[in-house]
């Protein structure tokens, strides 16, 4: 370093808004009602297994109809009463846990690779 030269420090990153903190739950979350592990799913968007990709819930297809009584909801609620329950993990485990368990593995599995999907439970 030269006599005289100034050392650049990175950038101070700003300080989170305290009001925008994001903090866990202290509150207990409650189980999962029957009511949804009991219900019928309909899911409606972009579904494939094997080779059969289809927009379902279209005047073509209807929609991939899904039993939960028949599921095994024991993950999802175990994560769910944990507070780590995260998007990407309650979509991999109804999938291989609630569908799969209802209507099997499909061709080669399950895919959901639409950009939205309506999931209506009855």
């Amino acid at each position: 370093m030269a006599v005289g030269s100034r050392v650049q420090r990175p950038p101070q990153l700003p300080r989170p808004h305290p009001h925008r903190v994001r903090e866990r739950a202290i509150v207990p979350a409650d189980p999962i009602p029957d009511h949804v592990k009991d219900g019928q799913f309909e899911i409606s968007g972009l579904v494939k297994t094997g080779a059969d990709e289809r927009e379902r819930g279209t005047r073509r297809a209807a929609p991939l109809r899904i039993d939960g009584r028949r599921g095994d909801w024991s993950d999802i609620e175990a994560l769910w009463l944990a507070g780590d329950l995260r998007d990407d993990d309650f979509e991999d485990r109804f999938i291989d846990d609630v569908i799969v368990a209802d209507i099997g593995e499909g061709t080669d599995g399950w895919e959901f690779n639409g950009a939205s999907y309506a999931v209506e439970l009855r």
